[in-house]
């Protein structure tokens, strides 16, 4: 045998067990990161075969990689190889006891990990300091321990054989194919035929834009002290405003859903951040309606959770760009990777992009502020690429992230309302102290991420002004009806700090809802209190579209027609109900209504069954409860939460 085939052979058959290395060592800590409530957490939404189609996705990732980084680790070992010629035997198997012992001692030191998040976290940071360094001063022991080191390096003997590191290799190749064939023939057998389109296409269009995480009232046209939104309320001043409008829920996914199916959570089905409407309900959704109806669809939604959304709609958008939610690395990646996530229909495609985005991110150390955010200026340039595809006759749904936390706004707003000099508080936002809700003693904190959040509602205004103009002076809004609108609000009050509250308090709820007719050119306010339930049928009737029999929510359009009306009626409903399975009865979370005769919110914690009355101009305060002084008033509201939704689980209070 010639020193080059000495060469290639050995450096082959390092290279298989270094790859056999990476695959058992990735796939075993992706195991451990799956088992203590990942997988359990799907469950909620997901059913069981698509929790385990879930759980092989990530498996065959995790094994992929184990293959990618024992191929790096083999290309880094290959010159050492070739160079030392006398030493090649002795160089790869100290190579492979190396990598045996690193294998060992990460995979371990992670399930410790996990043990101590989940039987022994309650035992305070200098019990997880000390298991943590007595486990590395085991391991490090072991180095010098010629007994305990010879467990280590051989503990593995039995997958880096010959036979067994090729099957690895084989397994992982031939179950990462498998998969993409899976997805590709279940995207294929999903139902893919789109609503027919009318004979004659409309005349008119309709643009809805809506903005993530605008409280109305944090929007000067809504009474706001600064001068937030100066573009929109020039808008405005053509314009129907309606003042009393509130969110579904209290965050992105489930207030999407309900305003494209004009659905409550409790019907939509989507309680989780990272749910997806079911089949039955996505044949009605209001875009689906609107395509039936002869308009051309479109969709650009700047949050990942509710573009997934929307792609869990199948069909229902002509055009559903998917955004690049983070340039680089990720997005090449996710490209590459593409035959292992196809919309197959099956699982959540949203929760495998998040998943690898947290890998990436954490792998890399990018601080979080850098990939979460979707400029508002880029929102509406893709916005204008879709408009320049379609042709009169069109539905056009924008949403934009900004000014959704991390507040970040553009040079020329930051410092408009809090001091340049100002340095806000850093913490980490998955662990927020200010959450679930803050004590009376940081309001001076909150009050400055508040300004800063303002500003960045400055960020959006002109970004929107920008776009309106540039529309206005195509003449591409003479037909053209405008809808403004947000999925949800923010709060910095009251003892609420952001959104997905269960407390439904007002600013977090009370959200903008503008609308400008063709050639309209006074300003009108309509003051009826009504919900997100609302908009799907609003649209489909200014459409002249016959709405789903599913959509119960009123529509709106009686009242575009006239100025100061509405006071005094309609309800509004909401429902936070994250911690409940899709598959099962209602039994956790809050639902509220805002009834607009009295002017009070009722919210009833459905664990306690314990209800709390809010006069509407004190509904900011998460715990503040009027139902002693007025319980008739709080019965009446109670019995209406139960009449809307008799699906509810009713105990005694």
């Amino acid at each position: 045998m010639s020193k080059r085939s000495d060469f290639r052979s050995l450096l082959i058959s390092l290279w298989f067990r270094l790859i056999t290395l990476g695959i058992v060592g990735l796939v075993f800590a992706e195991a451990l990161f799956l088992a203590p409530g990942k997988a359990q957490g799907w469950t909620f939404y997901l059913t069981a075969s698509e929790v385990a189609f879930e759980v092989v996705v990530r498996l065959v990732f995790a094994a992929l990689a184990g293959m990618a980084f024992g191929t790096i680790c083999a290309a880094a070992v290959a010159p050492f190889l070739w160079h030392f010629k006398s030493s090649r035997e002795r160089i790869a198997d100290w190579v492979t006891k190396a990598g045996v012992f690193l294998v060992v001692f990460l995979d371990s030191r992670f399930a410790l990990t996990i043990l101590i998040k989940a039987w022994w976290s309650n035992h305070g940071p200098r019990f997880t300091a000390a298991l943590l360094t007595a486990h590395f001063v085991a391991f490090a022991a072991a180095l010098f321990i010629p007994r305990a080191r010879k467990e280590v390096v051989t503990s593995l003997d039995g997958l880096l054989g010959e036979k067994m590191t090729r099957r690895a290799a084989i397994a992982t190749v031939g179950g990462a194919a498998a998969l993409a064939v899976t997805e590709f023939a279940l995207a294929k057998s999903a139902p893919v035929v789109k609503a027919a389109l009318a004979p004659q296409r409309p005349k008119s269009n309709v643009l809805l834009i809506t903005f993530d995480a605008l409280s109305a009232e944090d929007m000067s046209l809504y009474g706001c002290r600064l001068p937030t939104t100066p573009n929109i309320d020039a808008f405005a001043r053509k314009a129907t405003v309606f003042t009393k409008f509130f969110a579904g829920s209290t965050f992105t996914t489930s207030c999407t859903a309900t305003m494209m199916t004009g659905l409550y959570p409790s019907e939509s089905l989507v309680f989780q951040t990272q749910g997806h409407v079911p089949a039955q309900n996505a044949e009605k959704s209001f875009s689906r309606a609107m395509r039936a109806g002869g308009f051309s669809t479109g969709g650009f939604f700047s949050n990942s959770n509710a573009y997934y959304l929307a792609e869990s709609l199948r069909n229902a958008y002509d055009f559903l760009p998917e955004p690049t939610y983070q340039a680089g690395g990720l997005q090449y990646l996710w490209d590459a990777t593409t035959p292992l996530h196809q919309n197959s229909g099956i699982g959540s495609r949203l929760q495998e992009y998040c998943d690898l985005m947290e890998v990436w991110n954490t792998v890399g150390g990018l601080p979080y502020d850098l990939y979460v955010q979707y400029p508002a200026v880029a929102s509406f340039e893709h916005a204008r690429q879709i408009l320049a595809k379609v042709r009169d006759g069109f539905f056009l749904w924008v949403h934009v992230m900004t000014p959704h936390g991390p507040y970040l706004p553009d040079a020329a707003d930051r410092g408009r309302f809090l001091p340049s000099g100002v340095k806000l508080r850093k913490f980490d936002e998955e662990g927020t102290p200010w959450k679930p809700h803050y004590n009376p003693d940081q309001q001076h904190a909150v009050d400055e991420y508040h300004l800063r959040y303002d500003e960045f509602i400055l960020t959006a205004d002109r970004a929107f002004g920008s776009f309106m103009a540039e529309l206005e002076g195509d003449g591409k809004l003479q037909n053209t009806t405008v809808i403004i609108s947000a999925d949800h609000g923010e709060s910095f009050e009251g003892g609420v700090y952001q959104h997905e509250s269960a407390y439904q308090t007002r600013p977090v709820i009370h959200i903008p809802l503008i609308i400008r007719m063709p050639g309209q050119q006074d300003s009108r306010t309509v003051s009826v209190t009504a919900d997100q339930t609302s908009l799907a049928p609003t649209i489909l009737e200014l459409a002249g579209v016959t709405k789903p029999e599913s959509m119960r929510g009123p529509s709106l359009v009686k009242w575009l027609s006239g100025d100061a009306q509405g006071e005094g009626e309609g309800q509004a409903f909401c429902q936070f109900l994250e911690k409940n399975s899709v598959f099962k009865p209602l039994h956790h979370g809050t639902v509220g209504v805002i009834d607009g005769k009295s002017s009070h919110q009722y919210v009833l914690d459905l664990d306690t069954q314990k209800g709390s009355l809010r006069p509407l101009d004190q509904a900011q305060i998460w715990n503040l409860d009027r139902s002693a002084e007025n319980p008739a008033l709080a019965e009446q509201l109670r019995a209406a939460i139960f009449a809307r939704f008799p699906e509810l689980v009713q105990k005694p209070a």
